[in-house]
C-alpha cells in the first residue's frame, strides 16, 4: 500500500478513536500519538483576574500563562473593555476570533489613532512596547505567548 495512503488511514483511525470521558483538550490516538484539542462548545469561561480591567472573561486553552512555557488563552468581553497603557516583557501574539479590537501605541495614544482588527486578523505586540487596547462588547481574542505572561501598567500622568 502507498505510504501516503497508510499515513492517511492512520490519521483517520487516530481521529476516530476519541474515548468517552476524556477531559477538554485530551483525545486518545494510536499508541504514541497525541493531539491537544479544545472544542469551542466545551470552553468554560471564568472572570479575569482583578489585575485586568472589568468586563473580561478568560479561558486557558493550552499551557498556563503564569508558567515559563508556551501558552494560549482566550479573552471574551462582557461589556466595553479598555486596557490602559501597558507593556509585556515578552512578545504577545493576538488573533481576533470575534468582534473588533483596536490597538494604539504610546502612553498618549488615542482611540481615534488606533489600528482596528477584526475576525481572523493577527498581530504581535512586541515586548516592552507601550500600547493601549479597546475591545467592543461580546468580542473574543486569543493570545499565544511564552509565559509567564505579565502586563505592566504605565502611569501616563
Amino acid at each position: 500500500m502507498n505510504k501516503l495512503i497508510v499515513l492517511t488511514l492512520l490519521g483517520i483511525t487516530a481521529i476516530s478513536t476519541v474515548k468517552a470521558g476524556n477531559s477538554v483538550g485530551e483525545m486518545a490516538f494510536i499508541e504514541g500519538q497525541y493531539q491537544h484539542v479544545v472544542l469551542a462548545k466545551d470552553i468554560q469561561w471564568r472572570t479575569c483576574p482583578p489585575t485586568l480591567p472589568k468586563n473580561c472573561e478568560m479561558t486557558i486553552l493550552d499551557g498556563h500563562p503564569k508558567k515559563p512555557n508556551m501558552f494560549t488563552v482566550r479573552f471574551r468581553t462582557t461589556g466595553p473593555f479598555y486596557m490602559p497603557p501597558h507593556t509585556h516583557p515578552k512578545d504577545e501574539r493576538v488573533t481576533v476570533i470575534k468582534g473588533k479590537a483596536a490597538v494604539a501605541f504610546g502612553v498618549n495614544a488615542t482611540r481615534e489613532g488606533a489600528k482596528e482588527f477584526g475576525p481572523g486578523d493577527y498581530y504581535v505586540n512586541k515586548r516592552d512596547s507601550i500600547h493601549k487596547v479597546w475591545l467592543e462588547k461580546n468580542m473574543i481574542l486569543q493570545i499565544t505567548g511564552i509565559g509567564p505572561w505579565e502586563a505592566h501598567f504605565v502611569d501616563n500622568h
